[in-house]
């Protein structure tokens, strides 16, 4: 098995998502032009392009005079030290009596020194402009660690409010990414009735947008003017639209083209699915990490007679945990799961497995004897680069 490899941030070529970048340019007009803002939350699984898609928001927002303040940390929304140096903004904190106080600006009163403490909410508006401020937090659903102490709970949920509703005095914008956890971890900090224009639930690009990304890297990374007929549509099928997939293939290309110097044949091309499919896998064994062995299999057996995409109740694949394992073991592991995107909550409440590639995996790996019913459904392609893989996993032993 080849080493995982994680692909995050900016995209080299963009395509895509306008039913998201539309409201995200609306919003930004309308906070600009009324001085006030509000929280844009866009939440997936990983693997589902967010960071990649924060950046070409905020790309957009730089367009018509954002200010775009790089990826803040949740200490940063209570420790107004924090956010001043995220900001840029002059913050000196200042001794009194032994202790140190965290003071931006110090007055003399009757020959008395007065120490006036600045929120982060203060540094927030001094770093804002008439034009508009853009907070980029990206794995926003670590902010659920700020619940507590409740010194740490207070602070944090007063500035997200004020955010939120709209209250800096300036066009401030809070642009949030994270698991499918995040909305439940905004709501630990009293922040809850995201609108639905500023709620985002982040899917798999259509196959026109997968396609076109895909061309882009083969014709601009890798020099194939005319790519040969077939790989663009083959290479799209196997990735299901994930970008992390897409990514997979394309570093794939980057192997067996690039440094293994074959020609962009048919057989070269069951090479790059067989090495792609490599790193999925890697990939779905690094999202289960944690998630022993049996407990993935209980998961499996749930969804091996779904559909792909179909959903089960949270409450079923807990009390399934729970007949094996005790309560608060079976609770941590569905926690675990969610957080690493093994499963993923729907609109209805129910849960499923977000990447139909990795519902596959996780069914045929684990589940009740389905892994030679799955072989029976491969195509064609998909079976022979299986078999190429197998091959190599042979070679290895």
């Amino acid at each position: 098995m080849r080493k995982f490899i994680e692909f995050r941030g900016p995209a080299d070529y963009f395509h895509g998502r306008d039913e998201i970048i539309h409201p995200f340019l609306r919003a930004l007009d309308h906070y600009q032009s009324c001085a006030a803002g509000s929280v844009f939350l866009i939440k997936g699984p990983p693997g589902a392009g967010k960071t990649a898609l924060m950046s070409e928001l905020s790309r957009h927002a730089e367009a018509i005079g954002y200010t775009i303040a790089g990826n803040i940390t949740p200490s940063a929304l209570y420790d107004p030290a924090a956010m001043a140096k995220k900001l840029g903004v002059p913050y000196t904190p200042r001794r009194e009596r032994g202790g140190e106080v965290n003071a931006k600006i110090v007055r003399l009163f009757r020959k008395k020194e007065t120490v006036e403490q600045s929120s982060v909410v203060d540094i927030i508006r001094e770093a804002a402009s008439s034009n508009g401020l853009l907070l980029l937090l990206d794995e926003a659903q670590h902010i659920a660690d700020l619940a507590s102490p409740s010194s740490v709970k207070v602070e944090a949920t007063s500035t997200l409010n004020m955010i939120h509703n709209g209250q800096v005095g300036r066009p401030v914008i809070l642009l949030a990414g994270g698991l499918g956890t995040t909305e439940m971890a905004f709501e630990s900090l009293g922040v809850s009735r995201i609108e639905d224009d500023l709620r985002v639930r982040l899917g798999p690009l259509d196959t026109t947008s997968t396609r076109a990304v895909i061309e882009d890297n083969l014709r601009h990374q890798f020099g194939m003017e005319s790519p040969p007929a077939g790989w663009i549509p083959t290479i799209a099928e196997q990735t299901h639209g994930w970008p992390h997939h897409i990514m997979c293939y394309v570093e794939a290309v980057r192997q067996v083209i690039s440094e293994g110097g074959e020609k962009p044949t048919q057989a070269a091309l069951g090479r790059v699915l067989a090495t792609g499919l490599e790193y999925q896998l890697a990939y779905y064994q690094t999202r289960a990490h944690g998630i022993a062995r049996n407990q993935r299999a209980i998961i499996a057996q749930l969804f091996a007679d779904q559909p792909i995409g179909g959903t089960i109740a949270g409450k079923a694949v807990m009390d399934a945990l729970a007949e094996q394992y005790p309560r608060e073991d079976a609770v941590e592991v569905f926690r675990r799961a969610l957080r690493q995107g093994i499963l993923d909550e729907r609109t209805d409440g129910d849960y499923a497995i977000p990447i139909p590639s990795m519902h596959t995996w996780l069914v045929s790996e684990y589940g009740p004897d389905r892994s030679i019913e799955a072989e029976k459904q491969d195509s064609p392609i998909l079976h022979s680069y299986k078999k190429e893989l197998r091959a190599r996993q042979d070679l290895g032993r």
